[in-house]
């Protein structure tokens, strides 16, 4: 089907109780989430798998704008579940319009949250640079992906999915790097999720978790998961958590009681008081309030 300028895959009744729009991460595909799909399936949910890279590439500014269009056709106010970029997209989306909820799946913060790049085997990093100032797509080698974002998948798997994965347009590959748009916290009124892999080496767990704070989401945290989590060892956890709450969206009553263990930290009161440390080390947001006090 398509939904203005971008393809999409639908999958369930038209009619389901509730409808979620996934997004994935750069240079992957609505094939992200097929693990997933039996699990939102037997939870009422009705998805609508959209294809990032259907478009031309117009930047980070452009695929937004693309995927707003998506969801005006779509109409409803369905439940946005972004992985990696499709998290970044989520957030600015769920900032200039109503939606059910919004759950965030390894994602990458906002232009307010510092995000360090990650260390991975050199040559291959260097290589991405030439076609990069070029202007050319980058293509990831498997020894990147391998070592970064695919590490906590089993090999065969793993292999398999770098198959299915697509060079990175330029443009917005460039955007992701260099200007993530900051996303004002007190503009998204619907319940956040916010869900961290801790072995994830592209977005790490702490990061995720200053990310829960600005927004005061329910986060979980999978210790055994990485950056992929339809595709790893245990994933199937974290998708059937997901696809229960995606059914019935709700803000978080006990805040972290199971996430994190004690050293770090349980309730609002605490995380709260760690909110303003935190974010002066790892974000420009310092020691400011969100819109949502604290």
């Amino acid at each position: 089907m398509q939904l203005g300028p971008l393809r999409a895959l639908a999958d369930g009744p038209p009619d389901a109780p509730a409808t979620a729009v996934l997004l994935h991460g750069i240079g992957l595909g609505p094939w992200l989430f097929e693990p997933w799909l039996p699990m939102f399936a037997q939870n009422g949910v009705r998805t609508v798998r959209l294809d990032l890279h259907s478009a031309k590439d117009r930047g980070l500014a452009g695929l937004i704008e693309d995927v707003e269009l998506a969801l005006d056709a779509l109409g409803g106010e369905p439940v946005v579940v972004g992985h990696s970029m499709g998290g970044l997209v989520g957030q600015v989306l769920a900032a200039r319009r109503q939606v059910a909820g919004l759950a965030l799946i390894c994602p990458l913060p906002p232009g307010q949250v510092r995000l360090l790049p990650p260390l991975g085997p050199l040559r291959e990093t260097l290589a991405l640079a030439r076609p990069l100032v070029a202007g050319r797509p980058l293509h990831v080698p498997w020894p990147l992906y391998r070592a970064v974002g695919m590490d906590a998948m089993d090999e065969a798997v793993a292999r398999q999915a770098w198959e299915r994965v697509l060079d990175w347009p330029n443009q917005l590959t460039r955007d992701l790097a260099l200007r993530r748009p900051q996303v004002d916290p007190g503009a998204i009124r619907c319940p956040v999720l916010v869900a961290i892999g801790r072995k994830d080496r592209l977005v790490p767990w702490a990061t995720a978790r200053v990310l829960g704070d600005l927004y005061e989401a329910v986060t979980w945290r999978y210790d055994d998961l990485g950056h992929f989590p339809p595709w790893e060892p245990g994933g199937e956890r974290l998708g059937a958590n997901l696809a229960a709450w995606v059914a019935a969206p709700s803000r978080p009553q006990v805040l972290e009681s199971e996430g994190y263990g004690p050293r770090e930290g349980v309730g609002h009161e605490l995380r709260r008081a760690r909110r303003g440390e935190e974010m002066q080390k790892r974000s420009a947001y310092g020691q400011k309030r969100s819109a949502r006090g604290g």
